[in-house]
C-alpha cells in the first residue's frame, strides 16, 4: 500500500508562498519595530524634558550651561580640563538614565571623543547620548571668544516662546569633511558648534525634539517650527530642519 505525500512540485509550490510572505511581513515588521523604536525615542524626550525642567525649578529657573570646567573658572579647549555637561547637570534629575539613549541609535554621539577632539576630558559621568542640544538654550558663558557678559545663562523668563523652543533632539556628530546629513545644510566650520550637530531623520525620515515647555514631538525632516530670529538685520526662521535646531526665537540666530 503506497503512502501518501507531497510531490516536489507541490513543495516547491509552498516554498514559492512562504518566500512570496516573507517578503510581504519582513518590511511590515521592519515598519513596526521602527515605529516601536520612535515611541521610546519619544517617551524619553519627555522625560528628559521633565528632568531638565526640575533642574531649572532647582536653579533658580535659570538653564544649565552646556559645559563646565571642572578645574577652573574658564573653560580652555585644548587644557585637558574636565568637562562637566548639561547631560552632567541633568543626570541627577533622571530616575533612568538610558533615556539619554534613542533605541534606534545605540550607543549614541560619543561625547567622550568629540570633547577629544576639542583637548578636553568628560567628567566621568557618562559617554554616550543619541540627542544633542539647542547651544543658544545651553549657553557657555565660560568658553571663548563668547565670555560671561557675552554668552550669559540663559533664565526661563528670557523664553518667549517655551512651546516653540527646542531644548534637546535627534542627532548626529559631523566634522567639516563628512557627508552631510541633507544637501540644504552648511557644512561646518569647526570640529565644535551647533553646525556639527545636525537634525537626525532615523525616525521614517523625521526626528523627535523636546521643547522648553516639556512637551516632546515628531517631526518630519522638512517640517518648519514656528518662531523667528534676526539675522544680520533681518527676520529668519529660528529653525531650519533638518540642518539647525539650535537658537530662541526672538533672539539672534545660529547662536
Amino acid at each position: 500500500m503506497r503512502k501518501a505525500g507531497f510531490t516536489l512540485i507541490e513543495l516547491l509550490v509552498v516554498i514559492a508562498i512562504i518566500a512570496i510572505l516573507a517578503a510581504i511581513l519582513f518590511p511590515v515588521f521592519a515598519q513596526a519595530r521602527e515605529s516601536a523604536r520612535s515611541t521610546s525615542c519619544l517617551s524619553n524626550l519627555r522625560q528628559f524634558a521633565m528632568a531638565t525642567l526640575s533642574y531649572v525649578q532647582d536653579y533658580d529657573e535659570t538653564f544649565p550651561q552646556s559645559a563646565y570646567s571642572m578645574e577652573r573658572a574658564i573653560l580652555q579647549p585644548g587644557s585637558n580640563d574636565r568637562v562637566f555637561t548639561v547631560f552632567d547637570a541633568i543626570m541627577p534629575y533622571m530616575k533612568n538614565t538610558d533615556i539619554i539613549i534613542c533605541p534606534s541609535n545605540r550607543p549614541g554621539l560619543d561625547w567622550q571623543l568629540i570633547l577629544g577632539r576639542l583637548g578636553l576630558r568628560p567628567s566621568g559621568q557618562f559617554r554616550y547620548a543619541s540627542y544633542a542640544l539647542n547651544f543658544a538654550l545651553f549657553q557657555d558663558p565660560a568658553l571663548p571668544p563668547g565670555l560671561f557678559a557675552d554668552d550669559p545663562v540663559v533664565p526661563l523668563a528670557a523664553v518667549q516662546e517655551p512651546v516653540n523652543t527646542t531644548m534637546f533632539f535627534d542627532s548626529v556628530y559631523k566634522l567639516p569633511t563628512d557627508p552631510l546629513i541633507d544637501p540644504r545644510c552648511p557644512r561646518p566650520t569647526s570640529v565644535f558648534g551647533w553646525d556639527n550637530f545636525p537634525g537626525d531623520p532615523r525616525h521614517k525620515d523625521g526626528m523627535n525634539i523636546n521643547f522648553a515647555d516639556g512637551h516632546a514631538k515628531w517631526y518630519k525632516r522638512d517640517s518648519r517650527i514656528p518662531g523667528r530670529s534676526i539675522d544680520n538685520n533681518r527676520e529668519v526662521d529660528t529653525y531650519t530642519l533638518p540642518c539647525d535646531l539650535s537658537g530662541i526665537p526672538g533672539g539672534k540666530a545660529n547662536t
